[in-house]
């Protein structure tokens, strides 16, 4: 079975009048070391499908499965905790939390456990030198600039070893040359961790660097002709 297979998603919302489909037939799957973008006109869906893939939202209907596991039929502590290992997310605002420092907001994933052990503050400094902030440890994210928020919230996302990480819009905010270096990091870091890697993004540039594309339409997934 694949590490990650989702068997015609949909997801719809109630309105006065008829549901508002959002999401209608999405079937996919991947496999450890696999990356894929997703691209897409705002409003199709595509943050609607990032939440279903990050067990943030449960689908009207269909099936996904991450690892062999359908969040959908875990409790809400057993929930809590799949999202915790399993998934990696990086937000387009970084979602840092202003009165940590670096070193803090990295080890916020760890925080679920406990108290971070010195083997989660290893590997969170490890991170952090690998994202190139291994002289900022201690300063909190008012002193940084996009490029090193953003760069901190990769080493977040990573730090558990999760089997997915979820990218939504990761260079988004960012000035071109900042959004390359970040984009090549990102893929570097991935294929380093062996991790699953799905990106939301509107960069033509971000979307190549991926190992395949897809774009909703019409709340389907569709090839985009030309990748890989």
């Amino acid at each position: 079975m694949p590490t990650l297979l989702a068997q015609h998603l949909a997801k719809s919302y109630p309105t006065p009048s008829q549901p508002l489909v959002v999401l209608s037939d999405i079937s996919f799957s991947m496999e450890r070391g696999e990356s894929l973008a997703i691209v897409g006109p705002s409003g199709c869906g595509k943050s609607t499908l990032l939440n279903l893939l990050g067990a943030l939202d449960r689908p009207t209907s269909g099936r996904f499965e991450l690892s062999g596991t359908d969040p959908a039929q875990l409790n809400e502590a057993a929930l809590a905790r799949f999202r915790n290992e399993q998934i990696g997310f990086i937000f387009q605002d970084h979602h840092l939390l202003p009165q940590l420092t670096v070193l803090e907001n990295v080890l916020v994933p760890a925080l679920a456990a406990g108290r971070p052990d010195a083997g989660a503050t290893a590997r969170a400094r490890q991170l952090l030198d690998r994202v190139g902030l291994s002289d900022r440890l201690s300063h909190i994210p008012g002193e940084l600039s996009g490029g090193q928020k953003e760069r901190v919230a990769v080493a977040r996302a990573l730090l558990n070893q999760p089997t997915l990480v979820l990218a939504d819009e990761p260079t988004g905010n960012l000035d071109r040359s900042t959004a390359e270096s970040i984009a090549t990091l990102l893929k570097e870091l991935q294929q380093e961790q062996n991790t699953l890697l799905i990106v939301v993004t509107h960069s033509e540039s971000l979307a190549a660097q991926m190992d395949s594309q897809r774009e909703l339409i019409d709340g389907r997934l569709e090839e985009v002709a030309g990748s890989r």
